[in-house]
């Protein structure tokens, strides 16, 4: 089986780049021959178009970035194609009258449509009334491998925060800075962490002010995914403050190395953190601090907390499943074509 696999980014560390990377080396474990097309960073050509004709089918990440890009480059799908949808085309674009009509003219032709949840397939079903039998939840799972050499260095601190993320509108980053400036002042060893791309200047320029200004809170910037094993281990709590999610990776990244989670109230982040079980979730800054506070005077809570995230990915988003389920689809789709 040969696919030829559609990703936004592959290169720089963003969300899409750490679902194609997984999904592409756990489908080359199962010999299956991919070749991987980043169409936000790498130029169409005549080799590629080769490629396009030569494979068996297509796996395309992000239904209105895709959309819009083919529709730009004028390219022909001659043969079956899955869609996987993630956080932002389902939580965002779908808003947007102009993008969900794009969007829909690629998603009546494919075969399948693959999203992370149920909250996915639902807002997918509204839209897409159509796709209701070709729609399936594959949810993620984890494969973080470890770099031969780790140069990021969190600052020490008790507690070390990280929020992992990078620097957009959705990710919200700043929803808690007053519950982390009451934090510090009642923790004076807190540290407060921000790793990912720059991906918006003028937060940029706000993340480095703050900075300036706040001994307690730094900014590593982009960090590549080989690193991001260490940057878990050397954390305490790792946060996520999104407005909307599809499901949200580095919280499944930190519970599988065993950290406790704290997330916000959205539906992709319910969909992985089971509140005071696999970790917690809150909607306020107030409900913040005070779960750091719980967090911090009940060490042992804590770490039965991490523990059930850790036990909870271990079962519940294996490589191999989520693999498994792909191939599956693809099996569908291409006995389809043919028949």
């Amino acid at each position: 089986m040969k696919i030829l696999f559609f990703t936004p980014y592959y290169n720089q560390n963003r969300g899409n780049a750490t679902t194609a990377k997984r999904i592409v080396h756990g489908l080359r474990l199962m010999d299956i021959e991919v070749f991987v097309f980043a169409y936000e960073e790498e130029n169409w050509s005549h080799q590629w178009q080769q490629i396009l004709l030569a494979v068996d089918l297509y796996h395309i990440l992000h239904l209105r970035r895709f959309a819009s890009w083919q529709k730009q480059q004028e390219i022909t799908l001659e043969k079956p194609y899955v869609l996987t949808s993630g956080g932002t085309d389902i939580n965002e674009d779908l808003a947007d009258t102009y993008a969900r009509d794009l969007m829909g003219n690629v998603a009546d032709d494919s075969c399948s449509v693959t999203v992370f949840t149920e909250d996915g397939k639902r807002k997918i079903e509204d839209s897409y009334p159509e796709l209701v039998e070709r729609t399936h939840v594959i949810p993620q799972s984890i494969w973080l491998p470890d770099a031969k050499q780790t140069t990021n260095e969190l600052p020490k601190g008790d507690p070390v925060i990280v929020l992992p993320a990078g620097l957009r509108a959705v990710k919200d980053i700043f929803y808690v800075w007053e519950a982390f400036k009451e934090l510090a002042a009642d923790y004076p060893e807190l540290k407060v962490v921000f790793v990912g791309a720059a991906l918006d200047d003028s937060l940029l320029t706000e993340v480095r002010e703050r900075e300036k200004n706040n001994s307690w809170f730094s900014y590593i910037g982009e960090v590549s995914l080989e690193e991001m094993h260490h940057i878990y281990e050397q954390a305490d709590i790792v946060i996520n403050s999104s407005l909307s999610e599809g499901q949200p990776t580095a919280l499944l990244e930190a519970m599988h190395v065993g950290k406790v989670v704290i997330a916000r109230d959205i539906p992709g982040n319910r969909s992985v953190v089971i509140d005071q079980d696999t970790g917690f979730l809150f909607h306020s800054n107030q409900q913040f601090k005070e779960i750091i506070c719980e967090l911090m005077s009940d060490p042992l809570k804590a770490s039965n907390v991490a523990e059930q995230g850790r036990r909870y990915v271990a079962k519940h988003h294996q490589l191999t499943a989520e693999i498994s389920a792909y191939v599956d689809v693809y099996r569908h789709c291409i006995r389809k074509a043919i028949n």
